[in-house]
C-alpha cells in the first residue's frame, strides 16, 4: 500500500513537471575577441534569436566581452546593432574632449605643442599607459550598464556572464564573475600598448586575448552542456607568406602563446561559427566596415542554419522561442534620475567644493545623463585629471561616484613649425605645478626664430580658473615692415614686458582678464628707405588693459561649428596717468568669427574685425598693423589680411570684413577661398570715406597630427603682387 502511494505521488510530480521527462540541456555561448571584427557577433546573435536557440551562459573576451555583457543584461541583438551604428567611433577610440568643454587655458594651449612629456607623478600613481586611455569608452560602457556599476554577481544577470582579462603581474587569466560590469568590459578589451591597462586591487589587467581569446573552457565551467561559439580567426597561425610585417609577427607571437588552449577550446565546441572578416582588421571602425562585418556574422550563421536546427533538437527545446529576457531600464540622454549624494574619488578634498561648482552638479537633485556627460567633460577639460569616470549606486535615489585620476600639470612641451618666411621656429616650455594650499604654477617658455623670446609666468590659483598672474617676457625681434607691397623698413629691437593680471574663466566659454603692464622698447638697428617717418628712441610704457573672449569653436584649426568673439581695451601711458605730458592714448579692438556649415563638407566662415586708436601721438609700437594668415603672428596687435603676407602699418582706424569658403575634400584635406575687404582712415568718424583695401587667397591645407600644413596664393590691391605662403605646423 505504501509503495502504491509512492508511485502515485511520483506520477503526479511527473505530470505537473513534464520538463523533468524532457530536461533541456544548458547552452553556453562563446564570443571571441577581435577588435572591430567582433561586431560580427551581433549578426550571429540575430540568427540565434530567429532560430529560437536558448542561451543559458555567455563568456567573452575583448569585443566579445562587450557584446556578450550587453546581451547578458538584456539588450537584444537589434538594440546592440543600433548602439554600434549611433556611436562616433573616432571620438570613442581617442581621449579627445570636445573643445567647447575645455577650459580657456586648455583651449589656448591645445593645438600648439607637438610633444608633451608630463612629469612629477608620484611613483605609486604611475601606470604604463597606452596610446588611448579609454576615457570615452569607459563612460560609454557606464552609460549602457546603469544598474550594474556596483559590485554585482554576474550570475545574477538575466543570462549569467563571465569575461576574461589577463593580470600582467603574474601572467595568469583573471575571469570576471562579479564586480563592476563596465570595468570588466574595459579590462577585457585593454589591448596592451593600444589601451591603458586597468588597475584593480593588486592587479594590472589587460586584454584577455593574450591568453584566452576564445574562452570555451570558461563557459564549460559555468555549467554549459552544449557550446556554440563565434571565432573571428585572430588565434589562427599564419603561414610564411603572411609573416611579412611587424603587425603580422606580433599577432603570430600572441597566437602562439595561447594556441594550445585555443585548440582545446575549439575541440570542446559543439557548433563553431567563423564569419569571413577579410579584408577588415581589429581597427576597422568605419561605418561601412562595421555594417559589413555585422552582415558577415549573420551570413555565416545562416550558412549553418541546418546545423543550428539539429543542435536545437539535441538541446531539447521543441518550440521557436527568442531570448526575450528583462533588463534594467536603459536611460536615454535626456532621461533624469535622482542623485542623493555626490562623491569625488581620487580628488583632493580641498577641491571638492570647486569641483561641484564648475561641474554644475547638485546633491539631492534630478540630473539627466546628458548633463552628467557634460559635467564630466568639464572636469576632464580642466586638465587637472588624466581620467574621469563614474558609477551610480543605489536604486530609487542613486549615489553618484565621480572617479578622477589626478594628473600632474608639470610637463615639458615642444612646438615646431616651418614657413616660407621665418623658415623655422621652435617653442620650448617647462611647466611646474605646486600643490600647496593655494595651487601655484611656474612656467618657463622660450621661442627661437626671427621672433625670439624668453618668458616666465607665475600664477596663484584660488581654483584653476581664477588666477592671479605675474609674467615677464624678453623679446628680440628682426622685423620687416612693408609699405604698399615694398619693404620700407627693417628693424631689430628688444622688448621688456612685465604684467600683473587677474583672470577669471569660471564660465567655461568666457574669459575676462584685467591688469597692468610695463613695456620697454629699445631699437638697436634700423634700415629705413624714408616711406615711414618714425622716432626710434627707447620708450617706456605703463599700460592698463581689460580683455574678454567668448568662444564655442569645436576646433582651433578648421572648425566645423561655433563662434568666437574677442574684445580688448588698453590705455597707454608713460607715467601711470598720461603720455608725453597730455592725456594718454588708447586702443579698442574687436574680432568676431562664425562658422556656418552648409553641408557636412562645405562651410562659410564670415569674420568682422578692426582696431581703433583713440587720442593723439600714438606711439610707433602700437600703430595698427595688418598682414599674414593669423592675428598676433608678427606683433601682438597685428590683424590678418588675405593677400598681404608681410606687416603693413595703416591709419589709426581700421575695419575689415572677411569671408572664407571652405570645402573639406576628405577627412583631413581642405580647399579654401578667402576674400578680405577693409577700410582705414586716421579719423574713425570718416572711416566710410577712407582708403579701401581688398585682397584674397586660394589655399590647400592638410590637418595633420603635427599641425596644419597649408599652402596659399594671395593677391591684394595693397601689395599688387602674387604672393605665396607655405606653413607646416601649429602657429605660435
Amino acid at each position: 500500500m505504501r509503495l502504491s502511494k509512492l508511485i502515485c505521488f511520483l506520477l503526479l510530480i511527473l505530470c505537473l513537471c513534464p520538463e523533468i521527462l524532457h530536461a533541456r540541456k544548458k547552452v553556453g555561448l562563446v564570443l571571441g575577441g577581435g577588435g572591430a571584427k567582433g561586431v560580427s557577433h551581433i549578426g550571429v546573435l540575430k540568427v540565434l534569436e530567429e532560430a529560437g536557440i536558448p542561451i543559458d551562459y555567455i563568456a567573452g573576451t575583448s569585443m566579445g566581452a562587450i557584446v556578450g555583457g550587453l546581451y547578458a543584461i538584456g539588450y537584444s541583438a537589434t538594440e546592440i546593432d543600433s548602439m554600434v551604428a549611433s556611436q562616433d567611433w573616432q571620438l570613442l577610440l581617442s581621449d579627445r574632449v570636445k573643445r567647447d568643454n575645455l577650459t580657456f587655458p586648455e583651449k589656448e594651449n591645445s593645438e600648439r605643442y607637438v610633444i608633451s612629456l608630463p612629469f612629477g607623478i608620484e611613483k605609486k600613481d604611475r601606470l604604463v599607459g597606452g596610446m588611448i586611455k579609454g576615457q570615452n569608452l569607459q563612460n560609454l560602457f557606464s552609460n549602457l550598464t546603469i544598474g550594474y556599476h556596483d559590485s554585482v554577481d554576474f550570475n545574477s544577470f538575466p543570462i549569467p556572464f563571465a569575461c576574461v582579462a589577463v593580470n600582467l603581474v603574474d601572467g595568469k587569466d583573471f575571469v570576471f564573475r562579479k564586480g563592476s560590469l563596465p570595468i570588466a568590459m574595459r579590462a577585457s578589451m585593454a589591448i596592451p600598448a593600444a589601451f591603458t591597462p586597468v588597475k584593480l586591487d593588486s592587479m594590472v589587467l589587460v586584454d584577455g586575448g593574450l591568453n584566452n581569446n576564445y574562452p570555451a573552457d570558461v563557459v564549460k565551467m559555468m555549467g554549459a552542456d552544449i557550446i556554440i561559439g563565434v571565432d573571428l580567426g585572430t588565434s589562427d597561425l599564419k603561414n610564411l607568406q603572411h609573416l611579412n610585417s611587424t603587425i603580422g609577427v606580433v599577432g603570430q607571437i600572441v597566437a602562439l602563446h595561447g594556441y594550445e588552449k585555443y585548440v582545446h577550446n575549439t575541440e570542446i565546441t559543439d557548433l563553431l561559427i567563423r564569419p569571413n572578416t577579410s579584408p577588415y582588421n581589429s581597427a576597422s571602425f568605419t561605418t561601412a566596415a562595421l555594417d559589413t562585418l555585422i552582415m558577415r556574422g549573420e551570413e555565416a550563421a545562416r550558412k549553418q542554419w541546418n546545423e543550428l536546427l539539429t543542435l536545437k533538437e539535441k538541446i531539447g527545446s521543441d518550440s521557436i522561442s527568442t531570448n526575450t529576457h528583462s533588463k534594467a531600464i536603459v536611460l536615454k540622454p535626456h532621461d533624469s534620475f535622482l542623485i542623493r549624494k555626490i562623491y569625488f574619488e581620487g580628488a583632493d578634498p580641498r577641491n571638492e567644493k570647486w569641483l561641484l561648482q564648475i561641474s554644475q552638479l547638485k546633491e539631492n537633485s534630478w540630473i539627466s545623463l546628458q548633463k552628467l556627460h557634460h559635467a564630466m567633460s568639464i572636469l576632464i577639460g580642466t586638465n587637472a585629471y588624466s581620467n574621469v569616470s563614474y558609477k551610480l549606486t543605489g536604486e530609487d535615489a542613486r549615489d553618484l561616484h565621480l572617479i578622477v585620476e589626478p594628473k600632474s600639470a608639470s610637463a615639458v612641451n615642444v612646438g615646431l613649425r616651418f614657413d616660407s618666411e621665418e623658415i623655422i621656429a621652435v617653442l620650448l616650455n617647462g611647466t611646474f605645478d605646486y600643490h600647496t594650499k593655494f595651487h601655484s604654477r611656474f612656467s618657463v617658455t622660450g621661442r627661437v626664430g626671427k621672433k625670439t623670446y624668453g618668458r616666465v609666468d607665475y600664477s596663484i590659483e584660488r581654483n584653476p580658473l581664477r588666477n592671479l598672474n605675474l609674467s615677464y617676457k624678453f623679446t628680440y625681434q628682426d622685423l620687416d615692415i612693408y609699405h604698399k607691397g615694398e619693404k620700407s623698413l627693417n628693424t631689430t629691437f628688444r622688448n621688456h614686458f612685465a604684467e600683473f593680471s587677474y583672470s577669471d574663466m569660471n564660465w567655461l566659454s568666457f574669459k575676462v582678464q584685467t591688469g597692468i603692464r610695463y613695456e620697454h622698447y629699445n631699437y638697436k638697428s634700423v634700415l629705413n628707405n624714408g616711406d615711414l617717418l618714425v622716432d626710434f628712441k627707447p620708450q617706456n610704457f605703463i599700460n592698463y588693459f581689460v580683455s574678454t573672449h567668448f568662444e564655442t569653436l569645436d576646433r582651433s584649426y578648421y572648425p566645423n561649428r561655433g563662434v568666437s568673439l574677442k574684445a580688448n581695451y588698453t590705455v597707454y601711458t608713460d607715467n601711470f596717468v598720461g603720455y608725453q605730458g597730455h592725456t594718454p592714448f588708447s586702443a579698442l579692438s574687436a574680432h568676431f568669427l562664425s562658422v556656418i556649415p552648409v553641408t557636412s563638407h562645405f562651410s562659410f566662415l564670415p569674420a568682422l574685425y578692426g582696431r581703433v586708436l583713440i587720442g593723439r601721438d600714438a606711439a610707433f609700437p602700437y600703430l595698427n598693423a595688418i598682414g599674414g594668415e593669423t592675428e598676433g603672428h608678427y606683433l601682438d596687435h597685428q590683424l590678418p589680411f588675405a593677400g598681404i603676407n608681410h606687416v603693413e602699418f595703416l591709419d589709426h582706424a581700421f575695419l575689415s570684413l572677411r569671408l572664407q569658403l571652405r570645402q573639406r575634400i576628405s577627412n583631413r584635406h581642405y580647399i579654401s577661398l578667402i576674400g578680405n575687404y577693409g577700410i582705414h582712415d586716421d579719423n574713425f568718424f570718416n572711416l566710410l570715406k577712407g582708403n579701401h583695401l581688398w585682397g584674397g587667397s586660394l589655399g590647400y591645407a592638410y590637418n595633420s597630427i603635427f599641425g596644419p600644413m597649408n599652402a596659399s596664393f594671395g593677391l591684394s590691391n595693397r601689395a599688387q603682387k602674387l604672393q605665396f605662403f607655405l606653413n607646416l605646423g601649429y602657429y605660435f
